[in-house]
């Protein structure tokens, strides 16, 4: 058995605010130094805002910035593997992993993994233009076909997501397993997980990117229909995007601007999901929405909509809370429930704990994670 260091580069956009680059993080802080090094190669302009916290955990960070011509950012990242040993690429993409992966094996990489994140490989948005979309197209069917060709695994973050991208890798031989990541439990715990307090004003909670696909649009209207039955409720949006003026305007027409709060980007994402009295999530697509898992973690009840990942990522008691589709009016319901009831609030913020602990502990999870890598490496089997 192979007892040498094993030396994973693993591969993302760049480091900016988001589920896949905080999960990246916790792995860079948190895994075995004794048999394990780690970097990170960043294809996207610049390396994010937080970068330099992947540094101080030790990570080189390398630059390969994508690009259409897939033939030459496939040499490029070649080239810029070779003499660096690395006995695993892990690339935290789709499209872009053909290219990548195919590279990684051009320079010799034995163990070479794709991760899917996510229901939607790379959402189009509508004020694309119509070169941009060709780009993309071109990425998307090559970069699928090279995947195919050249993962040896293939990581989902949830059994949706295996489920929706099946047919991108078909061929035979091909290691297929959900890893979730998981979230920080300890960092999320209530400050009382036993009796958690709540806010003098009842507060409904989100945080996340402010994008159509989100449909915070939908948060609004439940605010308004909510407000009939408890005035006195106020929505939290904890986030940033190009869709904020757009909402804000729509909460001045809805009539509730003066129970909306925009808190744009914030870092104490802990204490403000404590702050809340329930989460409402409306988003119509989701990989695994770590989110819900944070929100659980801190004890928070959950509304969401009803879809294969939520599901997943909540615990069985939260179930019945699951609304369908756009149905404000059913959302709303399910949201009013848990604000008027106090002891319901309590068993399923203890329950949703219990659960986020035990299924999604990031600890957990990276142990789960070296033990794919070390024994995909140990058996030195070219797939």
């Amino acid at each position: 058995m192979l007892t040498s260091m094993i030396r994973v580069l693993h591969v993302l956009n760049g480091f900016h605010a988001g589920g896949v680059e905080t999960q990246l993080l916790r792995i860079l802080r948190g895994y075995d130094r004794s048999r394990f090094h780690m970097d990170a190669c960043v294809i996207g302009d610049d390396p994010g805002p937080i970068a330099e916290e992947a540094r101080k955990h030790g990570a080189t960070i390398l630059f390969c910035r994508k690009s259409p011509d897939l033939m030459g950012f496939c040499r490029r990242f070649s080239r810029l593997l070779h003499g660096k040993n690395y006995d695993i690429v892990h690339s935290h993409f789709e499209a872009w992993s053909g290219a990548l992966l195919r590279g990684a094996r051009m320079a010799g990489v034995p163990v070479r993994i794709a991760q899917l994140h996510g229901i939607r490989p790379w959402p189009a948005e509508e004020s694309d233009p119509i070169s941009v979309r060709a780009a993309r197209a071109v990425v998307s069917v090559w970069g699928r076909y090279w995947l195919c060709c050249h993962a040896t695994h293939l990581l989902a973050v949830s059994r949706a997501v295996m489920e929706k991208r099946r047919l991108i890798c078909r061929r035979g031989g091909l290691v297929r397993l959900i890893w979730t990541g998981g979230v920080d439990t300890d960092r999320f715990s209530p400050t009382n997980p036993l009796s958690r307090r709540e806010p003098r004003q009842p507060t409904i909670l989100w945080v996340g990117a402010l994008r159509p696909i989100k449909r915070i649009d939908l948060h609004l209207r439940v605010l308004k229909r909510v407000r009939r039955e408890l005035p006195e409720v106020r929505l939290v949006l904890a986030g940033q995007g190009k869709q904020e003026p757009e909402l804000r305007g729509l909460a001045r027409q809805l009539g509730v601007a003066d129970a909306v709060d925009f808190l744009g980007l914030r870092q104490d994402v802990p204490d403000l999901l404590r702050s809340g009295t329930v989460f409402l999530s409306c988003s119509e697509a989701e990989g695994l929405p770590t989110v819900l898992l944070e929100a659980q973690a801190a004890g928070v009840p959950v509304v969401a909509r009803d879809i294969a990942p939520n599901r997943e990522a909540l615990c069985e008691a939260f179930h019945p809370f699951l609304f369908r589709g756009d149905a404000v009016d059913e959302a709303a319901i399910q949201v009013i429930r848990v604000l008027t009831d106090q002891r319901l609030r309590d068993t399923l913020s203890i329950m949703g704990r219990d659960f986020a602990v035990n299924n999604f502990c990031a600890s957990a999870q990276i142990v789960i994670l070296e033990g794919y890598y070390e024994s995909w490496r140990n058996s030195g089997k070219e797939l």
